[in-house]
């Protein structure tokens, strides 16, 4: 087999492992778990800094004035609010309107006016293209019903070379968070992500239960 052979081989061989790990992925995810909101106030539990601390979150992912971030599937502002104090502008975004009213209760408390409180679906999210520096998907990729469709409206909404976080739960025991089972592991997130075209640009270890990885719109 020669040199251009054996590559050609070696990236066909690549590129049929991703897509199958992506459709295996995208198989685990059609079963998911929805966050009740009756809940919500176990979001903002003091308990949760323990193993999730925004203030951590805050300083690893250094923020500045000039940017407008996307905090989607935001429910009550657990890292909204924080945010809002450190950029120039946050979109709350979720599909759950009685969410976004608690998070914005939560913001006029503390005097926060930068905040736009965005309603979506997974298959339109109500941004501008390119209006964002930063879109953030924390604790919500596990319960999307339709990953590419949502995926494809955080590309649209992002500026070129932005970034995207995605942070989500290790299927590990865990003192909060969703059953196991309707876990996505870190492999199989971040297949996806590439799949789409978001490319990778740093994986962070900054809390025990989750994953936290960067990646960068084309």
């Amino acid at each position: 087999m020669g040199l251009a052979t054996a590559t050609s081989f070696a990236a066909r061989t690549v590129t049929r492992n991703l897509a199958r790990r992506t459709k295996s992925a995208r198989e685990d995810m059609r079963m998911v778990f929805k966050f009740p909101f009756e809940e919500w106030q176990r979001l903002i539990s003091p308990d949760r800094e323990e193993w999730q601390n925004p203030e951590d979150f805050i300083r690893t992912v250094n923020t500045n004035k000039e940017e407008i971030w996307a905090d989607l599937g935001c429910g009550p502002g657990y890292f909204t609010l924080p945010l809002a104090d450190k950029v120039k502008k946050v979109y709350a975004v979720d599909y759950e309107r009685k969410m976004l009213e608690v998070c914005k209760h939560r913001a006029e408390a503390i005097g926060l006016k930068n905040i736009e409180y965005v309603v979506c679906t997974e298959e339109n999210i109500p941004i501008a293209s390119e209006e964002v520096h930063v879109s953030l998907i924390a604790n919500l990729f596990h319960e999307l019903l339709n990953p590419d469709a949502y995926l494809n409206e955080v590309k649209r909404i992002t500026k070129p070379r932005g970034r995207i976080i995605l942070i989500d739960w290790h299927p590990i025991p865990s003192p909060a968070g969703p059953p196991l089972e309707k876990r996505i592991a870190k492999e199989k997130a971040l297949d996806f992500f590439l799949s789409k075209d978001f490319k990778q640009i740093d994986d962070l270890n900054i809390y025990p239960y989750h994953y936290f990885i960067v990646f960068e719109r084309d």
